[in-house]
């Protein structure tokens, strides 16, 4: 049973940059060292990545915009906003995906969205499956969100199958949810509550 630490201010409820560590990978909150290897990845894999992301802007590869992207998740963090961490290998630190905690509603909801991808060669493996267990477990037992969020497009079953497997519940379709490729997509919509957390 997980019990809540109710009253905290955010950076009373967590360590500020834990490391979960799982069986074959760990995460952890992004690094200003980690550019190169998260350009390469993002590199290799831009084409992959596409058609199921929103639409990064011009210059989203660049050092200078990952410096950008680093200060405003720390701050997110900071504030209780969205948790980032980057997915590696437990083997050689190899940088594999990532899985954020977005749109942090408290109030009567404490509630949460969950964001991953992983790198194309990677898949098949489980290793998605026990990066967002990592991040679901430090989410309910440390951050005190009762229900987790997720969203895929309709033809991305390998996806739906992922949630599907850790027990989230399909609950619906949201018309013209997200915006990709400069075109509003429809959305498979999941749910996760604490009640059914048994890991």
């Amino acid at each position: 049973m997980i019990r809540f630490q109710k009253g905290l201010l955010p950076s009373q409820r967590a360590s500020e940059y834990p490391v979960l560590k799982g069986f074959r990978i760990y995460l952890r909150p992004p690094q200003l060292s980690d550019y190169q290897q998260w350009f390469n990845v993002r590199q290799r894999n831009a084409d992959y990545l596409q058609p199921w992301e929103p639409t990064w802007p011009e210059g989203c590869l660049d050092q200078e915009f990952f410096k950008r992207r680093f200060r405003r998740q720390m701050q997110d963090w900071q504030y209780d906003r969205a948790y980032s961490f980057l997915i590696f290998s437990a083997q050689d630190d190899v940088l594999l995906g990532g899985v954020n905690l977005n749109h942090v509603v408290r109030g009567v909801t404490q509630q949460a969205t969950l964001g991953y991808w992983i790198d194309e060669d990677m898949q098949g493996q489980g290793l998605m499956a026990e990066a967002l267990r990592l991040a679901m477990r430090y989410g309910f037992q440390d951050l005190s969100i009762h229900r987790f969020n997720a969203a895929c497009l309709p033809d991305n079953e390998r996806s739906a199958r992922l949630l599907l497997k850790l027990g989230f519940t399909e609950e619906g379709l949201a018309r013209n949810y997200i915006r990709i490729n400069d075109d509003w997509h429809d959305h498979r919509l999941f749910g996760y509550c604490v009640e059914d957390w048994n890991d």
